[in-house]
């Protein structure tokens, strides 16, 4: 028998509320994925600072009590990067000796930026499946040059001088996907949120779920292909109805949110997840966050409604098909997509859009194609979003190469979050001029009639008047929320 003492590993969420940021509540896979790999193996514990709203000082003391060896940080997103920082540092601040780790999206895109943090040790880029388990025996016993050879690990050398070896494997490429482990999460700071995000806001205990990973397309703002491959990784029919079933049962969950990039790739799948939930007698609600329209029919909405879903969003991005086609990259063809807001509508399912204006190369004509095109849907919601260039994407480095931005700018200068914010000026328009237009259209578009603003409000979980106010705001800020 093994009388080995368990290495302590500890992974830190930090709080999105610290250096007085806008709140993100919604639970990552990434916590239940690691303790599903590394529970049996280490003593391993999470500390969700952001669901907890815990203070950084509180954060520290809940540290202290678990005097990690090894302490991970999940870096979800730019926007956050101070956090994530403030978080590595406080394993320092206990235990100089405690290996300070970095994964997620944030390190992943911006690898040499992070490891200018002396006190962060390692930078985990891509997936944890099949990989973190050997990487952090290492890294607990002093492996370090063992570590030095592993693919998509970054380190700093003798130096100083950043060193990221490239990542050999997506997700799309792992052999067995891992089930969640919800035993180390406190699920109860999820499940009911008082939000205005229409897409998350409901009155019954909601889950969010992840039926597989990665999308195959090359959108010009997303850096999903840096992050997840050009791959898409499924998960087993069986293991995400289970994962279902489990929330439904331990935490009397009534409502599903999919997650998904590409949830109805696979039209077989998706119909037979959806029988099933309603032949097991989960007895859902059920919302898509981001729907390709182009896999959508009539036979597969009338199932969608008929298994409980209430809500789908469409990302559309944008109303000039020459745009979607020869800077977006998006193989969406528009003219399908009034007859799927007619169908939604004939159904009952509340159906929403996201559209993305600013791009180089796109007139000003163009532009008001976007707004005349969400007009004319006339869908439940529109929400437009003005172009950001985010690390790794084709939008930065077109911008970057064309001058487009302003000296200044940077992925960690804290003056340039926001996503709705304009930060590309071309000589068809202004950041200043996106930010009015988008905040003048979309409460044009989506209130032109009492019962849209009633609708809307339902949708959002507000009343009348609050959403009035919300309205107000966004046209006094230009759409800018911090």
């Amino acid at each position: 028998m093994n009388n080995a003492r368990k290495r302590k590993v500890t992974l830190l969420m930090p709080n999105t509320r610290w250096f007085g940021r806008r709140p993100w509540i919604m639970l990552q896979y990434a916590p239940l994925i690691l303790t599903t790999l590394l529970k049996d193996e280490f003593d391993f514990s999470i500390v969700d600072a952001n669901a907890g709203d815990l203070s950084e000082e509180e954060c520290l003391n809940r540290l202290r009590e678990l005097n990690p060896e090894a302490l991970l940080v999940s870096g979800l997103s730019t926007e956050y990067f101070q956090q994530f920082h403030a978080g590595i540092a406080m394993g320092k601040k206990l235990n100089p000796d405690c290996v300070t780790i970095m994964g997620g999206v944030y390190p992943t895109v911006l690898g040499e930026e992070v490891l200018k943090d002396t006190n962060l040790d390692y930078i985990f880029q891509g997936h944890a499946e099949e990989r973190v388990n050997e990487f952090l025996r290492l890294a607990l016993a002093d492996g370090h040059e063992a570590v030095k050879k592993l693919p998509g690990v970054g380190f700093r050398n003798a130096d100083g001088k950043a060193v990221i070896n490239p990542v050999a494997t997506y997700i799309s490429d792992v052999k067995e996907q891992v089930k969640p482990d919800y035993s180390l999460v406190d699920m109860n700071c999820y499940l009911n949120q008082n939000t205005k995000h229409y897409q998350l806001n409901s009155n019954l205990p909601t889950a969010t779920i992840l039926t597989s990973y990665g999308c195959p397309f090359n959108c010009m703002f997303c850096a999903t292909r840096t992050v997840s491959g050009r791959g898409v990784a499924f998960r087993p029919e069986e293991d995400v109805l289970e994962e279902i079933g489990y929330l439904v049962k331990n935490f009397g969950v009534a409502n599903v949110i999919f997650i998904d990039d590409f949830f109805l790739a696979k039209k077989k799948r998706c119909i037979t997840m959806m029988e099933e939930m309603v032949r097991r007698g989960y007895n859902l609600e059920w919302k898509i966050m981001t729907v390709s329209a182009w896999h959508l029919d009539d036979e597969l909405l009338e199932v969608m409604k008929k298994t409980g879903c209430t809500q789908i969003t469409i990302s559309v991005e944008s109303g000039s098909q020459r745009v979607l086609k020869e800077i977006i990259h998006k193989p969406l063809k528009l003219d399908i997509v009034p007859g799927i807001v007619k169908k939604c509508k004939e159904l009952g399912i509340d159906i929403g859009a996201n559209f993305v204006i600013g791009f180089p190369g796109e007139t000003w004509e163009e532009l008001r194609e976007t707004f005349r095109f969400a007009e004319l849907c006339d869908f439940d919601i529109s929400h437009f979003h003005i172009a950001t260039p985010l690390p790794k994407t084709d939008l930065y480095e077109v911008a970057k190469k064309e001058n487009l931005l302003d000296p200044e700018f940077g992925f960690t200068n804290p003056a340039y979050f926001g996503y709705g914010r304009g930060f590309i000026s071309t000589s068809e328009f202004s950041p200043f001029e996106l930010q009015v237009l988008r905040s003048f259209e979309w409460d044009r578009i989506n209130f032109n009639t009492p019962e849209k603003t009633l609708k809307i409000a339902q949708m959002m979980g507000l009343t009348v008047d609050e959403l009035n106010e919300h309205r107000k705001q966004t046209r006094q800020k230009c759409g800018v929320h911090v």
